[in-house]
């Protein structure tokens, strides 16, 4: 079975990739392989932190609620995961903001097969009280279990996003839409993607938001109402750009230079670099002024951010195009 995503030659023109993970995103695909029988072996780390956390806090109550609504198999509502640009305080506001009417409709188009508990038929009624604990069980399920592992997640996502930027400098939209992931395959003027059903999204010129996860390790995953802004999460490809390949670069710059100038693959600003190498942005600063005067980045104010790219002899040590690879590429 699979899923058809139809362009028009204006939607090839508006299609955006997630610049970070996207935290309901990864809330809702992680609670599916918190429930998978066979885990994807990249979850491991992550399922023995889960493990040590419910050794030492009780969040069976937290978990209790959020299975509720995402099951390990079928539908679960679009309104856990709004459209936004933010973080997870943003997310928390649209999910408490939005409409009895809509909770309501999408917990019954979810509940088809299944007898709704209670604390869902209270949800879907507009109880306020039923509101404020699925807040504070996203609060602590994020917190307690996705936030300490953030560096983990933010590598897989940043790392294939740095592709995705290459094949779209190489060959345009369409390249892009052809490397996604091995579920996914590109025949113009549709995207198919396999999925646990036959259908079919119109995109009329809407564009699509493209969304790589690193807990999505199956099928790609839609909305499931068509008229919300399309978007597409799929696998965060496992390519690895970590320390384990950087070979002989830390002995030559240093562990955490080495890791910025691979993180520089592609252009980010000060802020963003010091999240992409889990330092302060004073030390990423610091490390962006030394490669600078190596040569091998480039500086440029773009109002009151500072962008960082590769210099060609950058991208050339970087991937390592004369003595192995160093990142993985």
């Amino acid at each position: 079975m699979e899923l058809r995503i139809h362009f028009t030659a204006d939607d090839l023109t508006r299609i955006t990739v997630a610049p970070r993970p996207d935290p309901m995103w990864e809330l809702v695909t992680s609670l599916h392989a918190l429930q998978a029988p066979r885990p994807a072996p990249d979850h491991a780390p992550w399922r023995e932190h889960v493990r040590s956390r419910l050794a030492r806090s009780d969040l069976r109550e937290p978990i209790r609620l959020l299975t509720a609504l995402v099951p390990a198999r079928g539908k679960f509502p679009d309104f856990l995961t709004p459209p936004h640009r933010g973080g997870m305080e943003i997310a928390r506001d649209l999910i408490l903001a939005t409409p009895t009417e809509r909770v309501r409709a999408e917990l019954a188009a979810c509940c088809t097969q299944r007898k709704p508990p209670d604390r869902l038929r209270r949800l879907a009624e507009g109880d306020r009280a039923a509101r404020q604990e699925l807040d504070t069980a996203l609060t602590v399920y994020f917190s307690e279990l996705l936030a300490p592992q953030r560096r983990l997640i933010d590598d897989a996502v940043h790392n294939h996003r740095a592709h995705h930027s290459r094949d779209l400098l190489e060959g345009g939209a369409e390249r892009l839409l052809g490397t996604l992931s091995p579920c996914i395959r590109w025949e113009p003027p549709t995207l198919i993607a396999d999925y646990p059903r036959d259908g079919d999204l119109h995109l009329r010129g809407r564009g699509i938001s493209l969304i790589p996860s690193f807990f999505c390790t199956g099928r790609p995953i839609t909305l499931i109402d068509p008229g919300l802004p399309p978007v597409l999460v799929y696998p965060a490809s496992r390519r690895s750009d970590g320390a384990d390949t950087l070979d002989g670069l830390p002995e030559l710059l240093g562990r955490t230079r080495a890791m910025a100038l691979c993180a520089l693959s592609s252009p980010c600003s000060t802020g963003e670099l010091a999240v992409r190498i889990g330092v302060s942005i004073a030390s990423a600063s610091k490390h962006a002024s030394v490669l600078r005067r190596a040569r091998l980045i480039t500086s440029t104010r773009r109002g009151c951010e500072v962008v960082h790219a590769l210099t060609p002899l950058g991208r050339e040590v970087a991937q390592g195009r004369r003595r192995g690879s160093w990142c993985g590429e």
